[in-house]
């Protein structure tokens, strides 16, 4: 019975590992890029696996002790690594599709499959023994099956983890390459029991490429390439976060810049709508009434003729942090306008507004600007006696009204003008 050479054998299986774990990584990155990207990832996804495959081959010859010294024929050698990197290449290609029935998907399992046999059949020729070898067929077939188990399993979990994110993903990536290479180690080394030579057989005088450097030499190379390939990976998911969250602040910004005025920091139109309407359509919203109440300043034209724009703004943020300090807490204020702004007044006839109402009714004297008098107009609506709509609410509260009547709401009635056609009051 052969004895193995146990560091070579660790030293194949860690190659294999490492190989099918950026192999997996770079897969799964094919179906997020496209173009010039796309080909950088997709020939370096096949370079390394391909590499890994191939290494890892030679590495498990290595181990498994000859009479003679091993050796092989360079372009042979050469000829089955171009073959595993075309064939993982190829694999990935496919696999990497945004789109992939099942005829694509054998496809690429019986292309990746293709070049792993080949690979391993042409590297052990490439020793070209001056015996012909001996085939056990049961243990070739079962080779060629463990090779397209594998490359299924491999391909199906690189399309797995292509929608998938995070630590779950890394997770799942390396067990998928634990396994990957358990079934890869498992496909060389059937296939060295598979195809056997003479004990008398040597390898050709010839042979330009030396054994001992493709064993441990071969093997340290391969896993520094893997492992700068892995540092890659590592950096690449970091920028690909830092990107990630980048673009979610900046939606976000953007967002909030959507409902946010832009001189006083205040929730502009679109966001009082936007609250209006989540509070008229929440449940049993009718056991929950609110009013409105419009401000508006009534002389804004002529401040805005005799101020600069930024003197103007100055001024506008002095009213608006006054009205905020003249408000209860809970009151939702908004800048509806140029010159007009809102109050959302939850539970607007409970005891503790009373106090905010009766500034406001004094809001000529109490809220103005040294460069010039403020004048006031106001008005306000009711839900649900105003009417149980955004804008009936909106219109009914920009009716002007006497700055005493605010917050005072008994024997409030609705405008027959604010009422639709084919509508009742209060509707």
């Amino acid at each position: 019975m052969t004895e193995y050479d146990l560091p070579l054998v660790i030293a194949s299986f860690l190659v294999a590992v490492l190989a099918a774990y950026a192999a997996l990584y770079f897969g799964a990155r094919l179906t997020s890029t496209a173009g010039a990207e796309r080909q950088r990832w997709l020939v370096a996804g096949g370079l390394l696996m391909g590499t890994g495959v191939w290494t890892m081959h030679f590495v498990g010859m290595r181990a498994m002790p000859m009479a003679v010294p091993m050796t092989f024929d360079t372009l042979m050698t050469a000829a089955s690594w171009l073959a595993a990197v075309t064939a993982s290449g190829l694999a990935l290609h496919i696999i990497g599709r945004p789109q992939l029935g099942k005829g694509l998907f054998v496809s690429a399992t019986l292309a990746m499959a293709g070049g792993i046999v080949v690979m391993h059949y042409l590297g052990m020729y490439a020793m070209r023994m001056s015996a012909p070898p001996e085939f056990n067929l049961g243990l070739l077939a079962l080779s060629v099956g463990i090779a397209v188990a594998a490359s299924g399993s491999a391909l199906a979990l690189c399309r797995k983890l292509q929608k998938m994110e995070g630590a779950s993903a890394l997770a799942v990536q390396f067990v998928a390459a634990m396994a990957m290479a358990a079934a890869i180690c498992g496909m060389h080394y059937t296939g060295m029991l598979a195809m056997t030579f003479p004990e008398s057989a040597v390898p050709a005088a010839d042979n330009g490429l030396r054994g001992e450097w493709m064993g441990i030499p071969l093997a340290v190379f391969c896993i520094a390439l893997l492992a700068v390939a892995l540092v890659v990976t590592v950096l690449d998911i970091g920028h690909r976060r830092e990107l990630a969250e980048r673009r979610t602040q900046e939606d976000r910004r953007v967002a909030e810049l959507a409902f946010v005025d832009a001189v006083t920091g205040l929730p502009n139109r679109s966001a009082l709508e936007q609250r209006l309407l989540e509070v008229l359509a929440r449940e049993g919203a009718r056991q929950h009434p609110f009013a409105l109440i419009y401000l508006d300043v009534a002389n804004f034209r002529e401040l805005s003729t005799s101020m600069g724009t930024e003197s103007l703004n100055a001024v506008v943020n002095e009213i608006s942090q006054s009205l905020r300090d003249h408000l209860s807490e809970g009151v939702f204020l908004s800048r509806y306008s140029a010159s007009g702004f809102f109050a959302l007044v939850p539970d607007h006839k409970d005891a503790r507004h009373a106090f905010m109402y009766k500034r406001l009714r004094q809001i000529d004297q109490r809220i103005g600007t040294e460069a010039m008098p403020v004048t006031w107009r106001a008005g306000q609506s009711a839900f649900p006696v105003s009417g149980n709509s955004t804008r009936k609410l909106i219109r009914a509260a920009m009716v002007p009204a006497d700055l005493n009547e605010i917050g005072r709401f008994a024997g409030m009635t609705v405008s027959p003008e604010l009422v639709l056609p084919g509508q009742t009051l209060g509707s």
